[in-house]
């Protein structure tokens, strides 16, 4: 349990770091932001639980440490982009924000993918990934080119190594929900599933 009270305080601090920003995308209904929702929900859930009930089963335990690790560094990840591609502004990177759910989506795929490393070329992501970052740098907000690219890519990864990648994100929605979770977009139009 000393442990566990160890990554509640982490999850404090980090919200504490990210508030404003998160606050920032909630207010706007930033499709960022309904990307991460379910984590973010799923996390303030177990979060206050622990505060208020005290010790958690096991389950949720990890739920919650996963939960952190991979909100932190998607958070690193959006930070970047944010600061430097969008010079701070909520409403430019929403402009782009599903292109950004796609790079975040290729960050989370080749994360998942590192256990492949020895069999799998990723130069296709690479390729996808820098193609979108340069529409996104050019201002060149063609979805449906960004969308045709990556469904190529991962289908010809998928194909290769007969792998079926389910998204955190998409875990962490069934998660919301079988704790009664709800969450303000409950149509699923997260970047999981429709990829």
């Amino acid at each position: 349990m000393f442990q566990f009270d160890i990554i509640l305080k982490d999850f404090a601090n980090w919200k504490l770091e990210n508030d404003e920003l998160i606050e920032r995308f909630r207010a706007i209904d930033s499709k960022i932001y309904r990307r991460l929702e379910p984590v973010i929900a799923v996390l303030n859930y177990t979060y206050q639980r622990a505060i208020h009930q005290g010790t958690l089963n096991e389950d949720l335990e990890t739920i919650f440490n996963v939960g952190l690790n991979y909100l932190n560094t998607q958070f690193e990840v959006i930070k970047i982009y944010y600061q430097t591609l969008f010079e701070s502004k909520c409403n430019e990177i929403e402009e782009f924000g599903i292109l950004v759910n796609y790079l975040l989506f290729i960050n989370d795929f080749r994360s998942d993918l590192e256990r492949f490393e020895d069999y799998v070329e990723i130069e296709k992501l690479d390729e996808v990934e820098t193609l979108i970052e340069d529409m996104i740098a050019q201002r060149d907000n063609d979805v449906d080119t960004a969308k045709e690219a990556l469904d190529k890519a991962v289908m010809s990864v998928a194909k290769l190594l007969d792998y079926e990648y389910t998204p955190i994100i998409d875990i962490f929605y069934e998660i919301a929900k079988s704790l009664g979770i709800g969450l303000s977009d409950d149509d699923h139009s997260i970047i999981g599933k429709d990829i």
